[in-house]
């Protein structure tokens, strides 16, 4: 009986929740970031309107210190359906394409200890 009140109490409330365009940008970075290990600060991100859903651009250098034997048709693979299963999940938003670019190479410089 308590279950079907607190539904019926949770249900009359009224408002909403707004998502700001950069709402959305930070979590999507936050997202590619997560999956390929980028900093944040080198990935680029742009969205446009696909009739209704969204289509990401997304740019970052190509990590060589994490490609583990993969390919970067895999890598690239992984950070798309990252993005789409990500923005499902967390906003609620429909990602119908992402268009990623590899550009520049990013390395880990080693570092000496004196």
């Amino acid at each position: 009986m308590r279950a079907a009140v607190a539904h019926t109490a949770g249900s009359a409330l009224r408002g909403r929740t707004t998502l700001t365009a950069r709402a959305l940008h930070r979590l999507a970075v936050g997202i590619v970031t997560s999956a390929y290990g980028a900093d944040p600060r080198e990935v680029t991100l742009r969205w446009d309107d696909a009739d209704g859903g969204l289509h990401a651009t997304v740019t970052l250098p190509l990590r060589v210190e994490n490609a583990a034997g993969r390919t970067l048709q895999e890598q690239g693979a992984s950070v798309r359906t990252s993005l789409v299963t990500g923005m499902a999940e967390r906003a609620g938003r429909r990602v119908d394409a992402v268009d990623l670019r590899f550009a520049g190479i990013h390395r880990e410089d080693e570092r000496r200890v004196r």
